[in-house]
């Protein structure tokens, strides 16, 4: 059995933030990442966490990870929109994603957003959140390009990844 342990959210935002930042991100882009992370943590997806942070840092120094990179329009025809993200940090080009499709969506009714090429987006329901905060329904699908780590039903051994599938009302 393991120990609990304890930690207010503000000083392990600002320890991810310090942890980011030395990577080489910016303050903003550090800071994004850290409260993505452990909102994360605080809902409860851990997986999704603080824990991902090596990876992230990795992923930096491996160069799979652009640091304050920005999301980019590639095909615009009003209420559909193509995004690259850059190979960007995930907590920043959800965020500008959602913002553009949100835009979009008031004012044509409706908004569909293609995302491609982002880095890790973290738990999928805080796009869903930002969208419902704006007043609007949404629905996600998320392709992952992993190894097959999951059992289908009825099954015993990985033959699939994880692709979620999130809803905000």
């Amino acid at each position: 059995m393991t120990d609990t342990l304890l930690f207010r959210a503000e000083a392990l935002i600002d320890t991810v933030t310090a942890v980011v930042r030395a990577a080489g991100s910016s303050g903003r882009e550090a800071t994004q990442v850290a409260a993505n992370l452990v909102e994360a943590n605080l809902r409860g997806h851990d997986s999704h966490g603080v824990g991902m942070t090596p990876r992230y840092i990795d992923a930096v120094l491996e160069g799979g990870l652009a640091l304050d990179a920005h999301v980019e329009i590639r095909a615009d025809s009003g209420a559909l929109l193509t995004l690259d993200g850059c190979q960007g940090y995930g907590q920043v080009i959800g965020a500008e994603a959602m913002a553009l499709g949100i835009e979009r969506a008031k004012q044509h009714g409706v908004c569909v957003v293609g995302l491609a090429h982002s880095h890790h987006l973290g738990r999928i329901g805080h796009w869903a959140e930002q969208c419902i905060d704006a007043g609007l329904v949404s629905i996600h699908f998320v392709n992952v390009l992993s190894r097959p780590i999951v059992a289908p039903f009825g099954g015993r051994d990985a033959r699939i990844g994880t692709n979620p599938f999130c809803v905000g009302i």
